[in-house]
């Protein structure tokens, strides 16, 4: 048994997904686990049904922006934390708790510490829609942390590449995966075409890029569909589009609506690895996405669906889509079998342990 510390400050969407099954998963094989974690607008009100009864969970306030003296609060609870604690593995998560994990590992000076361990989860320099001065500094406060020496992990192979081109060669890749079991085969059937996405209007989710498509098909026998909600100015330019907003909902309840769709778009800014593209081609459905970092790892281009970038591109696609019925089932056939081959929850949590040093299964060594 190992005693595992996730550290994660955004504590949402599928930060908090993957967070969850990973915590969940080793609890399951037999590992002591806890969670250290903020919690933030998006973070559901019922996040403790998400985490199995035998995580310990404790809640340390850290704030997203950069605040040097509330960040100087939040490092040392952490510290003191992970010194009552005493794990083997810390595991940080995303861009704040990653800063401030890394800081707090420099004042380790017991030999036999923990092995530390950081999955951004999405490079904050990556994120384009904050501009360039600001992807600037993140990219320069990244270079002076990434000198610290812990084990990047990477929830995509896209991801790791910009990080061993801008940050460390120490980097390992655990793809992001999900419970296959609970995804349903998508069995939409309805009069008119359903078309949609799954997840929290956010900047990073463009939700004006969908309603610009949206705006563009109107024309077309179809029905756009987000499953969320969020940004009140993001909801409206959706709303004035015609788009169904269906605001927030339980990942049960999300998981039915996304198996009513026809085709499935992610239209984001930037992504590490996307849960919920996982999850529709689970379901069986064809995905037009964004060509960023982490979609670009998913889709295979006319294969399982297809990598566009403007407004355009996807209206274009989108008509050939719906005109051809036989072209939506055989990608979204190829969708099933890609996320069926590559991103199990099993597969995902060997390369984790292997990635710790740690036998799988919450085996002991021989």
């Amino acid at each position: 048994m190992s005693r595992i510390v996730h550290v994660v400050e955004s504590f949402g969407a599928g930060t908090l997904s993957m967070v969850s099954a990973m915590a969940n998963q080793q609890a399951a094989d037999g590992h002591a686990v806890t969670v250290i974690h903020s919690v933030r607008e998006e973070t559901p009100a019922n996040w403790r049904a998400l985490f199995a009864s035998a995580v310990a969970c404790i809640h340390l306030p850290m704030q997203r922006a950069i605040h040097p003296l509330n960040d100087f609060r939040a490092g040392r609870a952490l510290y003191r934390w992970l010194r009552d604690l005493q794990p083997e593995v810390v595991h940080l998560h995303s861009s704040k708790a990653g800063a401030i994990g890394r800081l707090v590992s420099l004042l380790w000076a017991e030999p036999g510490g923990p092995r530390w361990f950081f999955s951004p989860h999405g490079l904050s320099f990556l994120q384009r829609a904050e501009g360039r001065l600001k992807n600037s500094i993140f990219l320069g406060i990244e270079k002076i942390l990434a000198g610290v020496p812990v084990t990047f992990l990477a929830c995509s192979p896209s991801e790791a590449e910009e990080i061993r081109t801008h940050l460390s060669p120490n980097v390992r890749v655990v793809n992001n995966a999900i419970d296959l079991a609970l995804i349903s085969p998508a069995r939409p059937g309805g009069a008119r075409l359903r078309i949609g996405t799954v997840g929290r209007v956010t900047l990073a989710r463009n939700p004006e890029l969908f309603a610009e498509i949206a705006a563009q098909c109107r024309d077309l026998p179809v029905d756009f569909v987000w499953v969320g909600g969020g940004d009140t100015s993001g909801e409206a330019a959706l709303r004035a589009a015609g788009v169904q907003v269906l605001g927030w909902c339980e990942r049960a309840v999300a998981l039915r609506e996304m198996a009513q769709l026809d085709i499935y778009l992610q239209t984001s800014r930037w992504e590490g690895l996307p849960v919920a593209v996982i999850e529709a081609m689970a379901a069986g459905l064809p995905v037009l996405a964004t060509n960023v970092v982490g979609n670009r790892d998913l889709v295979q281009n006319g294969i399982n669906g297809y990598l566009v970038n403007t407004a355009d591109e996807f209206s274009q696609t989108l008509r050939r889509l719906v005109a051809d019925a036989e072209a939506r089932a055989q990608l979204g056939d190829a969708a099933r079998e890609f996320a069926q081959a590559h991103y199990s929850l099993r597969r995902m949590m060997n390369d984790l342990y292997a990635a710790y040093g740690i036998p799988p299964q919450g085996q002991e060594t021989p």
